[in-house]
C-alpha cells in the first residue's frame, strides 16, 4: 500500500502519523496559551518573581519571628521572676483565710448563744404575760368583793334614824354604860348592824355611799362618826349586795335590831329594812397603802 507524502508549510513533507502527531492539540487551546504568554510579556515588573513585595515580605517574615521569639522571653522571665511573688501572695491570702475562718466560726458561736438567750427570754416573757393576764384576771374577779371596784346585784336597804333631838348617848366610848332619854346612835351601834349584815352574807356594804373594805372601820371622832376616815351623819344608810330574803329575815329579827328599836327614845321608824331587786354600792376610796424600804446599809 502506497502512503501519499504532503509538504510542511515549511517545505518539508511528513507523513499521515507525522501530521496527526502535529496537530494534536486543539487549535482553540493554541491560541488561548498565545493570548496568555502575551498578557503575561504586559504585566508590570512588580508582579514578578523579582518583585519588591517579594522582597519585602522575605525582609519581614525574620523580623516578625524575632519579636515574638523577643516577647516570648521576656514574657518567660516576668513569669519565673513574679514565681516568688505569687507564692508569697498565695501564702498571706492563705493565713487571712484561716484568720476569718476562726472569726466566722466565733461568731457563729456568738449568734447561737445569742438565739438561746433570746429564746429564753422570749419563754420567760410569754410566761410573764400569762401570768400576768392571769392576775389580771383574779384582779378583776375580786375588785368588786375588795371594794376596788363598784358592785351591783340585789339586796338591802337597812334605814337607822336618830331621835329629833339628844346628845350622843356614849360619843367616843366602845359601849354604852347608860342610855339618858333621846340618846342618839353611836358609832358601836352602826358598826353592830354593819357586822350583822356581813354575817348574813353580805357581799357588799355601803354606809351613806362609803364603800366598807377590809381596811376600813366604823369608828367615833368627838361627837362624829366616821366610816373609813369619812364622817357620816344620821339618818345612816346602809346597802348591803346578797340575797334579800335571807337578810331581811334575819335582820328584821336580830337582837341589834330590837335593840336599837327599843333603846329609850327611839322613833317609831328607828330601823327599817327594804328588799332591793338591785343595789348599785360604790368603789372605796383608794387606800393609802405604805412599804417598807431598805436602808441601803
Amino acid at each position: 500500500m502506497t502512503h501519499r507524502q504532503e509538504a510542511s508549510p515549511h517545505g518539508q513533507v511528513t507523513s499521515p502519523l507525522g501530521q496527526v502527531t502535529a496537530m494534536a492539540l486543539d487549535p482553540a487551546y493554541a491560541r488561548a496559551a498565545a493570548r496568555s504568554a502575551a498578557r503575561s510579556a504586559d504585566r508590570p515588573a512588580a508582579w514578578g518573581p523579582a518583585s519588591h513585595r517579594s522582597v519585602r515580605r522575605r525582609l519581614l517574615l525574620p523580623l516578625v519571628l524575632l519579636l515574638v521569639g523577643l516577647l516570648t522571653a521576656v514574657s518567660l522571665q516576668a513569669a519565673a521572676q513574679s514565681a516568688p511573688a505569687r507564692e508569697r501572695l498565695r501564702d498571706r491570702l492563705g493565713a487571712a483565710y484561716e484568720i476569718r475562718s476562726e472569726q466566722r466560726d466565733d461568731l457563729a458561736g456568738g449568734v447561737r448563744e445569742q438565739r438561746s438567750v433570746t429564746a429564753d427570754m422570749l419563754t420567760r416573757r410569754r410566761l410573764a404575760d400569762e401570768a400576768w393576764a392571769t392576775a389580771t384576771e383574779q384582779i378583776g374577779t375580786l375588785a368588786a368583793p375588795a371594794g376596788l371596784a363598784p358592785a351591783r346585784g340585789p339586796g338591802v336597804r337597812v334605814t337607822l334614824v336618830d331621835p329629833p333631838t339628844g346628845p350622843a348617848s356614849d360619843a367616843g366610848n366602845p359601849r354604852p354604860l347608860a342610855q339618858g332619854p333621846n340618846s342618839r346612835l353611836a358609832d358601836h351601834d352602826l358598826a353592830d348592824m354593819v357586822n350583822l349584815l356581813w354575817s348574813t352574807g353580805a357581799e357588799a356594804v355601803a354606809v351613806n355611799g362609803v364603800r366598807l373594805t377590809a381596811l376600813s372601820a366604823v369608828r367615833a371622832a368627838g361627837d362624829a362618826i366616821l366610816v373609813g376616815l369619812i364622817p357620816v351623819e344620821a339618818p345612816y344608810v346602809i346597802e348591803a349586795i346578797g340575797a334579800p330574803g335571807t337578810i331581811v329575815g334575819r335582820v328584821a329579827s336580830a337582837s341589834v335590831t330590837v335593840r336599837l328599836r327599843t333603846r329609850v327614845g327611839a322613833p317609831p321608824d328607828a330601823v327599817t329594812v327594804a328588799r332591793l331587786d338591785e343595789v348599785t354600792v360604790p368603789a372605796a376610796p383608794g387606800p393609802d397603802l405604805r412599804y417598807a424600804r431598805g436602808s441601803g446599809s
